[in-house]
C-alpha cells in the first residue's frame, strides 16, 4: 500500500522573496539626490529649453523622471523641471555609504555598493552608423529651414556684421584621421 502523498504549498524560493523586499527597502533612497554644484533648472529635459530657475549646490531633490542625460526633479513646491544627471548625486547627501540592506539595494540599482556612481549617456555606435540608410524626407525638411543668401546678407547687415575671408587650414599630415 502506498503512502499517501503530502501536498506542500508552494513558496517562493528565499532569496527571491530576500531580494525583493531589499530592492523595495532601497527603491524609497534611490529617489532622492544632492545636487553638486550650482546648476540651471530647465522646463525640459534639453539644454536649449528655457531656464526656469537655479538650484544651489547642496539642495536636496527628489527624482521624478529620467529621460537620457537628464533628471526631472523637484526641490519645494515651485522648482519644479530638468537638471543633467551629472550635477546630481543620488543616495547619501552626507558623503558616507549607505548602510545596512540599503547597500545591496544600491549594488542593483547604480551597479555599486556606495554613493559614487557613474553615469553614462547612450550613443550612436559605430554599427548603428554603419548601418544608416538616406533619409531624403529629413533633408527637405533642412532644406525648409535654410535661409538664402540675400536673408542672410541683410541679418548679418541688421546686427553690423562684417564678411571676412579666411583661409582653409592647412591638413596635417600626421593626423590619422582621414
Amino acid at each position: 500500500m502506498k503512502a499517501p502523498e503530502r501536498s506542500t504549498p508552494k513558496r517562493p524560493p528565499a532569496l527571491a522573496l530576500a531580494l525583493a523586499a531589499t530592492l523595495a527597502a532601497g527603491a524609497a533612497f534611490a529617489d532622492s539626490g544632492t545636487v553638486l554644484r550650482d546648476t540651471p533648472l530647465h522646463s525640459e529635459p534639453l539644454g536649449s529649453s528655457e531656464v526656469v530657475g537655479k538650484l544651489k549646490a547642496r539642495s536636496q531633490v527628489e527624482i521624478t523622471g529620467r529621460k537620457g542625460a537628464w533628471a526631472g526633479v523637484q526641490s519645494g513646491p515651485d522648482a519644479n523641471g530638468w537638471v543633467r544627471i551629472l550635477n546630481l548625486r543620488t543616495g547619501s547627501s552626507d558623503g558616507k555609504a549607505a548602510g545596512g540592506g540599503n547597500q545591496l539595494a544600491q549594488a542593483f540599482l547604480t551597479g555599486s555598493s556606495g554613493t559614487t556612481v557613474s553615469t553614462g549617456v547612450k550613443g550612436l555606435s559605430p554599427d548603428i552608423l554603419r548601418g544608416a540608410g538616406s533619409a531624403p524626407s529629413e533633408v527637405a525638411m533642412l532644406d525648409d529651414f535654410a535661409a538664402s543668401a540675400d536673408d542672410a546678407r541683410l541679418y548679418a547687415m541688421s546686427g553690423q556684421l562684417e564678411a571676412h575671408q579666411v583661409a582653409y587650414l592647412k591638413a596635417d599630415r600626421r593626423s590619422r584621421r582621414k
